[in-house]
């Protein structure tokens, strides 16, 4: 891990600061404070002149880099934007500086649900935006087992029927009742009662109990999330390369 140092003079240059020399004099104790991480896809140029009196700790060799960003000021999401925008990066929420890895973990596995383009184009997210997501699918098999555990039931329908099971299931969850799914959907509340006797077949009791309801509107969250993600993440690999920034500059130093 390199601690860095964005020197000031406005280059926005990233540097490594070297490392203190041995001393007896005992170093004085860290006081309370916060840290935001940063997820990479891969390792970004200079920053802007935003950030240069931030310093950063950073890992920038390995297959998942980041930076640790101690006591951000402010105006560090504009900063951060500028510097990273068009590339695939997250960024994790301010949190006590204990939670750091609470806070990379949760870029890291927004990152992983982000499309992304070669030479680590992509869309610049921050987790405060995609709280909900993150929840729901930062332990994939976890999320998994609820998901069939409850969906895998509609897995004797044909795709489209299993779709539209879905569709009601989720607008009556949420509507509260066959109406307000009728609203939601644009069809016949008929309709919709009939798909609701058909879903009452298959799930049994266990749609009047408030616990099962619960886990299938969590379900069908994760379910249409997963799906979501792995759309654009087909469509970014089926696009060309696509660059929004300039020509990368590699912040690591050859020594």
């Amino acid at each position: 891990m390199d601690s860095l140092t964005l020197p000031g003079g406005g280059r926005g240059e990233l540097v490594r600061r070297p490392p203190s020399a041995p001393t007896d004099k005992p170093r004085p104790q860290a006081g309370p404070g916060v840290v935001q991480a940063v997820a990479l896809s891969a390792v970004p140029g200079p920053p802007p002149p935003g950030l240069s009196t931030a310093k950063v700790v950073a890992y920038l060799h390995g297959p998942e880099p980041y930076l640790l960003i101690p006591d951000p000021a402010p105006s560090m999401r504009r900063n951060l934007t500028r510097w990273l925008q068009g590339r695939a990066a997250v960024v994790g929420p301010v949190v006590s500086r204990s939670d750091a890895g609470a806070s990379l973990r949760w870029a890291r596995t927004l990152l992983s649900l982000s499309p992304q383009w070669p030479d680590g184009a992509g869309e610049l997210l921050f987790v405060e935006d995609h709280l909900a997501e993150v929840l729901l699918l930062q332990d994939p098999l976890l999320a998994g087992r609820l998901s069939a555990k409850w969906l895998g039931r509609l897995n004797d329908l044909t795709p489209r029927q299993r779709e539209r099971m879905e569709q009601t299931l989720l607008a009556w969850l949420e509507g509260g009742g066959a109406t307000e799914a009728a609203v939601l959907l644009r069809i016949h509340p008929q309709t919709v009662r009939y798909r609701l006797r058909k879903l009452e077949r298959i799930f049994g009791s266990s749609l009047r109990t408030s616990q099962a309801r619960f886990e299938i509107l969590l379900a069908l969250k994760i379910h249409g999330t997963a799906a979501e993600c792995a759309r654009l993440r087909r469509r970014a690999e089926e696009l060309p390369p696509h660059r929004t920034f300039g020509p990368r500059q590699d912040v690591r130093r050859s020594r």
